[in-house]
């Protein structure tokens, strides 16, 4: 039964024992390159920490060893690096994974290694999460792993294995333990080197553990080489910030979670616009500066009790200084909160000192907006614009991050107002906004009110997700609620018609997707449907294909669109437009066309 460990990295295809091959299938997926990387790997050298619980369990430092090891088998052929261990150390630690992570990096800042990873107690119950089972930042250099839950894990394993000998059942779970250890630390490892999670299930990047892990996708794999290098040669967070930037705005791909990538790129502009403008030390005299960056590290610490006491010592000293103001409003807006009478005293005297500047509007923006105080936002975002000019340039940077607010809040029309006032009405996010438009059926002149936009967008999000999982009666009172709010909305009768269609009430689903174009030419998903419809009849090809090449003018993301337009145009027997579609298909999502 020892063969089974040696090859259940191996994924059980190579067993030979007959109880041994009768379990392969029952192993966990092996962690693998498609690809190999050629040439010596690079060292990434870590620090580890064991709290008291992981270093109560027998062989645990063999066993973290040994999932250390296993990365690297994986990390040397997929980006070229291997893990180096400079020490492991005890660590006296008890308590939960989040303020582990403050804990760890108060211990241990890090120097002379790329990352320091905490190993703490594992949970009472077997989760599938990883944000349960793993602690880390993006750009961070600590790591918090949970240890693994022996005795939920086992019999949560149980229900899966077929009957078998202890000893092969001991090798089994082993198995499972160390991937499942193993793709913890990998994507940690990733999420801080910048890469963003997917919504395939079978990848390590993906919100749920499962044993299929195996890899992760080419595109985050360009972001964490990318990352990697920059990191190890020597560059800053705002260095490798604005690598990964250019990056992801230069080539955008469909497979990451939409609202994480929305998320990280926030992150990444809040890093490199603080250091464009200065915002952590201009009007802040050379002699606080210190203490100044003592209060932003007991803040980003949470120690904010601690932080503001500081900081009032500090401004009995400065007691004009926006800067410091504008500090103490952050602080408050951390604790208690935006809404606290408290938090908006402090913010209102940022505005008293500086009348001229936007920080402080866009800061309360940022706080309203993630409480979802819709009017607040609003608010303090139409005061940043009226401040802009007063910046130097123009403040582009500013514009950008309240064009990545608006897009946050779902508010089409004010993301548009933004881009044209910031002269961006070509960028991407223009581009994002009006296929959005189309593939939702909210176009332009509707009438409805910025602010619910978001609302009809997820209405028929919700809706169309219910028609998925074949939940026909609740998309149907969905639908009905939604369009009495929203009566005549496109996209409702979109979501109608497909709702009709997969009931097979042909003219009832004509009519709508009908109803649903009469409203709005370019609402994609009708344009699709309706291009299925016509399909349905050999002598609808013609106008099936008219219509779905009109989705794909007007929503060129729409997948499903290029695949049955391929099946047309073979079943018109037009090989030369398949050709051209197959080579567009491939540039743009960057994987062969299927045809059948």
């Amino acid at each position: 039964m020892a063969l089974l460990v040696a090859l259940a990295a191996c994924g059980g295809s190579q067993l030979r024992d007959p109880e041994a091959a009768d379990l392969a299938e029952h192993l966990p997926a092996t962690l693998e390159a498609a690809k190999a990387k050629t040439g010596d790997p690079r060292t990434i050298s870590v620090r580890i920490y064991a709290d008291t619980v992981t270093r109560v369990r027998a062989g645990w430092k063999e066993e973290i060893t040994d999932q250390l090891d296993y990365a690297s088998q994986f990390l040397t052929p997929f980006v070229g690096a291997q893990i180096k261990v400079d020490e492991i150390k005890d660590w006296d630690y008890v308590g939960e994974a989040v303020p582990a992570l403050r804990a760890l990096s108060e211990l241990d800042p890090g120097d002379g290694v790329q990352w320091v990873i905490g190993y703490i107690a594992p949970l009472e119950r077997a989760t599938s999460v990883f944000s349960e089972l793993t602690v880390t930042e993006p750009l961070a250099k600590h790591i918090v792993i949970r240890g693994w839950a022996e005795d939920p894990e086992r019999e949560s394993l149980a229900t899966t294995l077929p009957d078998m000998s202890e000893t092969a059942r001991t090798e089994v779970l082993g198995a499972h333990r160390r991937h499942k250890q193993t793709v913890i630390l990998v994507r940690s490892l990733a999420i801080t080197l910048g890469a963003i999670p997917e919504l395939d299930s079978e990848s390590i990047l993906h919100p749920q553990y499962a044993p299929k892990l195996h890899s992760f996708a080419d595109r985050n794999r360009e972001l964490v080489e990318l990352a990697l290098r920059e990191r190890l040669g020597g560059g800053t967070n705002v260095t490798v910030a604005k690598a990964l930037l250019e990056s992801i705005e230069k080539t955008d791909w469909g497979g990451w979670m939409p609202a994480d990538k929305e998320d990280l790129v926030t992150r990444l502009n809040t890093i490199v616009d603080a250091t464009k403008s200065g915002r952590t030390a201009v009007g802040v005299p050379p002699a606080a500066v210190q203490q100044f960056e003592r209060i932003e590290l007991l803040a980003r610490q949470g120690k904010i009790p601690d932080a503001l006491a500081e900081l009032d010592n500090l401004l009995a000293a400065f007691p004009g200084n926006a800067t410091m103001h504008q500090m103490r409003c952050q602080l408050h807006i951390m604790a208690p909160g935006v809404k606290d009478p408290a938090t908006l005293t402090a913010c209102a005297k940022v505005s008293e000192l500086a009348p001229g500047d936007p920080g402080v509007h866009l800061l309360l923006a940022d706080a309203f907006s993630k409480v979802d105080d819709v009017a607040s936002t609003r608010a303090q975002l139409l005061l940043v614009a009226q401040k802009i000019p007063n910046l130097p340039a123009g403040g582009p940077d500013v514009w950008r991050a309240v064009i990545s607010l608006y897009q946050r809040m779902g508010a089409l029309t004010w993301t548009e107002e933004a881009l044209t006032a910031a002269g961006l009405e070509q960028d991407p996010i223009a581009i994002e906004v009006t296929q959005k438009r189309a593939r939702y059926g909210v176009p332009k002149g509707m009438k409805i009110k910025p602010e619910e936009e978001a609302l009809l967008v997820a209405a028929v999000r919700g809706a169309l997700d219910q028609i998925y999982a074949n939940k026909s009666a609740e998309a149907g009172r969905t639908l009905d609620a939604a369009e009495k709010r929203w009566p005549g909305a496109a996209g409702l009768a979109a979501a109608r018609c497909d709702l009709h269609l997969r009931a097979d009430k042909l003219p009832e689903a004509k009519a709508a997707c009908a109803k649903a174009l009469k409203t709005d030419p370019n609402e994609s998903w009708a344009l699709y449907l309706s291009g299925v419809i016509a399909l349905r009849d050999a002598s609808g090809t013609k106008a099936g294909i008219a219509k779905l090449e009109a989705a794909i003018k007007v929503d060129p993301d729409l997948g499903q669109a290029w695949r049955t337009l391929a099946k047309a145009y073979a079943r018109a027997k037009n090989q030369a437009a398949l050709e051209k579609l197959a080579a567009d298909y491939q540039a743009r999502f960057g994987s062969p066309l299927p045809t059948q």
